[in-house]
Parts: C-alpha cells; structure tokens; sequence
C-alpha cells in the first residue's frame, strides 16, 4: 500500500500542485526574482559543508548553526521545564499581551541540531502579529538521543499544552508549527494529538513549513546538488547520522513517516515551500494527501527560492513569513 502511494504520486507531483484547493500560485512573484536569483547564486559560492559524521564535525555544524541566531525579541521570552520521558524538556515561550490561541512550535535542524533560539525571531514577530502565545520545544537531539526520542519529546509537550493551556494561556485554542525536520515533528505530533490524546478538535491549524513527510526520501531530493543551500552530501550524512541501519520500511512507517498514515479528520494545514527546495515533492504529495483525505489546505509555492525560504533577508521571505502570520491570525478569530 505504502509503495502504491509512493509511485501515484510521484506521477501527480506538480500536477496536483497546480490542482491545490487554495494557493498562492495565481500570485506574481517577478518583481523579487532578480533578488531571489542572485541570492541563490550567493548560497552556491558556500561550498560543501564539512562532515556531520565525527564527533568533531557535528560540533562544528551546531557551533555554525547557532552563529546565526538572532535573539533579540520584543517580548522577553519565558523558560520553564516539564517533565518528559528522558528527563526535564525546556520550553520557550512568548506571551503577548494578548493571546487567543497557542502554537506549539517545533524547531528544524535536521533532527541533529537546533534549539527554539533558532526559531526566537519567528516566534517574537508570530507572537505579535497574530496575539498568540508561542510554545517552542528543546526536544533531545540525535544521535546522542537516538529517534524517535524527538517524537517523544514532542508528543510530551502536546500532552502538556492541551492539559494546561486554558489555565497558562486563557485558551483551549492550539496551533502546531515546524519547519524541515520540524515540520515532519509538527505532522506526527498531529496525529499523535487525534489518535491518542483524542483532541484534535482543539487543534485550528497545522503550520507545516519545508517539511520531511517520507523518511524513505521523495523524488526531488534528487535535485540537491554540491551547491544548493540543503546540499545531497548533507543531506546523505544527515540520514546516516539519525536513522544508521534503520531499512526504508522501517523508515516509512506511518507512525514516523506522515505522507503514508491516515490523514482523515485533521485540521486545515498551510504548506510552505520553495519551488527550488530538495524537500518540494515532500510538500506537495503532502498537501495532496491532506487535502484528499477531506481537510482544508493552503498551499504556498515560492518561485525560485531554496530550503529555508522565510529564513534569509529577502522580500520573498518577508511574504512567506506574513502569509504565515496572517493565516493563523484568520484562524483564531
């Protein structure tokens, strides 16, 4: 059944695309094209990265990583730790003055790397444009925690919020939110809320950003070159680091892998992508899924533009971002 899957569409991928209940790909993108163009060609002149597969090498790609966070915000964001099956679980979050929804969100980084200060900046202006409260999760990271101790810590936290969230928060109204690995993360911890905790009416929206849906790898990881910004060696160590000797059928599990599980009665679902994306097919047999199991769907197709596309300073990336924003402002009303 899973294999049927995989091959319908791969055959539908753009096509169904194009055939997307409601989209953003009417939308003229040609004014920020020569910018998107020339920051590609920026990204391109990075090289390879080094090696995630030493000890030396994976500190070296977090050590990076977090050269890049920004952690001034407007709202002085709040620490505090639950208890969750390795141990204490540290969450960020930002409260707003006003709050009429809460999001979960759940940091990318390839399930190898990455804290919610890489997501501080996103959730400050999140927080803000759309009154809601952000709870961002520091899950265990492999492969010092070996998956799916990340689900683990995801599906912790979601048991938390809806326990708690009308007292911490006011409300009993829930977003979950991730991008790439987190995004994947943001998908299973949905699931997870509909058929164990049995809540998923208290879930308005799924924010679901560049994500990973099939661990067994879709098609357009293939364009992932030595050049792109999400590059194929990386991306090959990436899997070889956090799945090691697991099979693609294990892989491909629905419980780890979301584009093959049931995905009836689930709430309506934003997908973000760049059509230059290794991870675009992931996207798009997604939103196919979601939207032809019943559910309502947005999907946004970015022209031109890599993994990451609301991460740089660009213009495309500010539109990606407020598309976001105001999408789940619209759901909480």
């Amino acid at each position: 059944m899973k294999h049927f899957i995989a091959t319908a569409l791969i055959q539908l991928s753009l096509t169904i695309a194009l055939s997307a209940q409601e989209s953003n790909l009417k939308e003229d993108y040609s004014a920020y094209l020569p910018e998107i163009r020339n920051f590609n060609k920026i990204l391109s002149q990075f090289g390879q990265p080094g090696t995630v597969l030493t000890k030396e090498g994976l500190q070296k790609a977090r050590e990076s990583m977090r050269t890049y966070i920004n952690t001034n915000t407007v709202i002085k964001p709040i620490i505090r730790n639950i208890q969750g099956p390795g141990g204490n679980i540290p969450l960020t979050i930002f409260k707003p003055d006003t709050i009429r929804a809460v999001v979960l969100d759940i940091h990318g980084g390839g399930w190898m790397q990455g804290s919610p200060e890489n997501d501080a900046q996103f959730n400050d202006q999140l927080a803000r444009a759309s009154k809601v409260a952000v709870v961002s999760v520091d899950y265990r990271l492999a492969p010092e925690n070996p998956f799916p101790a990340c689900i683990e810590d995801c599906k912790a936290v979601a048991k938390w919020l809806l326990n708690n969230c009308k007292v911490e928060f006011g409300t009993e109204k829930i977003f979950i939110s991730g991008g790439s690995a987190g995004g994947h993360l943001a998908a299973v911890t949905t699931l997870y809320i509909r058929d164990s905790l049995k809540a998923i009416d208290k879930v308005k929206g799924v924010n679901l950003i560049y994500g990973v849906y099939d661990l067994g790898r879709t098609p357009s990881h293939r364009l992932a070159t030595d050049s792109t910004f999400l590059t194929k060696k990386g991306m090959e160590e990436m899997m070889q680091l956090v799945f090691g000797s697991w099979s693609i059928e294990q892989r491909q599990d629905p419980k780890y892998s979301p584009l093959y599980a049931d995905l009836h009665g689930l709430p309506p679902a934003l997908f973000t992508i760049g059509a230059a994306d290794p991870l675009a097919d992931d996207t798009y047999f997604m939103e196919a899924r979601w939207r032809f199991a019943g559910n309502k769907t947005y999907l946004a197709v970015y022209p031109e533009s890599p993994h990451g596309v609301d991460l740089f300073p660009t213009k495309m990336a500010v539109i990606a971002k407020q598309k976001m924003y105001q999408w789940i402002k619209e759901l909480c009303k």
